[in-house]
């Protein structure tokens, strides 16, 4: 039997928190898994399902429902099989089915599932689904800087509305790329210590978007330009300007995820000397 979120009952409740942190060191609380499954991209709860078996949940997904009616896309993340069951294929067949049902009613075209679970994998061949792309962390060694970096303007009040235009437009054709939303501005915003997204500005234009995150001496980044600034070597300042700035914080380490599919990007870390240092996940198309 499958449900979302929102249809579980108490005793279900308590199953899938047990499901969730079964291999978990760090276990998480009730209000940390309420707060991701009700988020807007999986619709408040309704995107998020499980496969109960008796009083056994021994299966879950979450759908990005968020893409949907703006790109005609949906993402199925975080797909977890209970390793103890026998039938795994049945299980993943039965929620892969829901989760392309609940898609396309909520108008997806197109429907990727990622993963990086070896037997999760391994049961997706067997259905015949097959790897499109890879979502995979990349490190740089080489880090002296080749440009002068962009001016960046940090993201305020004030040029917010500028910000969800430009990164929105950087993003529209990438895969994987999602649609920013002026709640989510709000959050980036109201972290006042953490708030680490940037204009960037090239000839007093405002051209592209610059994220940062920076823990335990790592730093990572985002980066995208507009669709007409395109074409002019700005990439490559854009991502010297990432560069310069991670230096400049002293971290031991600068990292990117990147969607391989998307080449242009791809094959412009590669030149610049990242290297592939960790599988993220990998995205099957559905039919």
């Amino acid at each position: 039997m499958i449900k979302n979120y929102l249809e579980l009952n108490k005793l279900e409740v308590e199953k899938f928190i047990q499901f969730i942190n079964r291999n978990k060191k760090n276990k998480l609380s009730f209000e940390d898994i309420d707060n991701e499954f009700k988020s807007e991209e999986f619709d408040f709860g309704r995107g998020v399902i499980f496969n109960i078996k008796g009083q056994d949940i021994i299966g879950m997904a979450s759908i990005i429902l968020k893409e949907c009616n703006k790109k005609g896309i949906a993402y199925i993340i975080k797909l977890d099989i209970n390793e103890s069951i026998e039938d795994k294929l049945t299980a993943l067949s039965e929620i892969i089915e829901e989760s392309k049902n609940i898609a396309k009613k909520y108008g997806a075209r197109e429907i990727f599932l990622g993963t990086k679970d070896d037997t999760i994998i391994k049961n997706l061949n067997t259905l015949n689904i097959e790897k499109q792309y890879s979502a995979v962390r990349m490190t740089l060694e080489n880090r002296r800087v080749k440009y002068s970096p962009l001016s960046l303007v940090k993201l305020s009040e004030e040029n917010k509305k500028e910000y969800l235009t430009i990164y929105n437009d950087a993003f529209k054709e990438v895969p994987n790329g999602e649609t920013l939303i002026e709640s989510e501005i709000y959050e980036y915003i109201k972290k006042t210590d953490g708030n680490n997204h940037y204009i960037a500005i090239i000839n007093n234009k405002m051209v592209g978007f610059l994220q940062f995150n920076i823990k335990d001496g790592v730093g990572e980044f985002d980066l995208g330009l507009i669709e007409s600034a395109r074409g002019k070597g700005y990439g490559k300042i854009i991502l010297e300007t990432a560069i310069s700035f991670l230096n400049s914080k002293k971290v031991k380490e600068i990292g990117l995820i990147v969607i391989t599919k998307n080449t242009l990007a791809y094959d412009m870390y590669k030149k610049r000397g990242f290297k592939e240092s960790k599988l993220v996940s990998d995205w099957f198309k559905l039919d």
